[in-house]
Formats: C-alpha cells, structure tokens, sequence
C-alpha cells in the first residue's frame, strides 16, 4: 500500500472524484421568477439577479450557440455549467443550462451574459417581462427618497 508510486494514482483519483462532486453540485435544478429578481437555483449556488438589472432577454437557437466553448465548464455531464467563450462573438458568457436546446440569452446592465436552458423559453421571458413590467410600474419607497443626500 505504502510502496512507490502509489501516491500519484491516489492524489489523481482524489482529484477527479473532487472535481466529479463539485460539478454534479453545481448543476442548475431550477428557475424561478419573482416581482425583484430571476433565480437560477442549483444544489449549492444560487444566482439572482435583479430585474431592475436586467437589460434583455430573448431566446436563442441552438446555432447561436455553435461556437460557444467551455472555458472553466462542464460539458455534457449532468448538464452544462459554467463559464464558456463565443468565438464567432468574442464573448464570455454563464451557463446554467439542464439540456442543450431551448436557451434564453439574459443580460444586465453590468454587462454580463448568463445563457439558460428551460422547456419552455417564451414562458419564461414572458414571466420576466411581467415582472420587469411590474417593478417599474411600482411606486419609489420612501424610505430610499430619506437616505439620497
């Protein structure tokens, strides 16, 4: 057990295993749209981001993802996860996607670009227009009027 070369299979095999949980962990679960903001749940992370943020969504076929590559991403393995490089565009962009169909395109006003997948695109960017509808129609707090100098 203790003999030469033993270490390196094990160190190896403690790595891939790592790298194997974290990714099945970061696999995106679900979506969900409220009046503040879109979550994209997954096992351990949660990102939101705020409708007041968001600048556009719209779906997208699945050629416009052709050249999208994983940079720091799974790729097929109990869906797609990660960061990925366009390079027909030029971009960077975040992927949370179950399947590789059925994407919507969101970006927010920080410029970043988060790619989705879900089984019905118009359903979801009609819920997010709703939403983006009803945060702007909504009256200012008075408390935030208070603390603006």
């Amino acid at each position: 057990w203790y003999s030469r070369g033993v270490y390196f299979p094990l160190c190896f095999s403690f790595f891939v295993l790592t790298a194997l949980a974290l990714y099945i962990l970061s696999n995106p679960r679900k979506i969900t749209v409220d009046e503040d903001a879109l979550q994209i749940h997954c096992v351990v992370e949660l990102t939101s981001i705020a409708m007041a943020d968001i600048t556009s969504i719209r779906a997208m076929e699945k050629e416009e993802m052709r050249f999208s590559f994983p940079a720091l991403a799974g790729y097929g393995f109990f869906g797609y996860y990660g960061w990925y490089y366009n390079f027909s565009e030029l971009q960077r962009f975040k992927v949370y996607a179950s399947q590789w169909k059925h994407f919507v395109r969101i970006e927010d006003v920080y410029e970043d670009v988060y790619v989705v997948s879900c089984d019905d695109p118009q359903e979801l960017i009609a819920s997010v227009m709703l939403a983006m509808e009803e945060n702007r129609s909504l009256p200012p707090d008075p408390e935030e009027e208070l603390l603006e100098p």
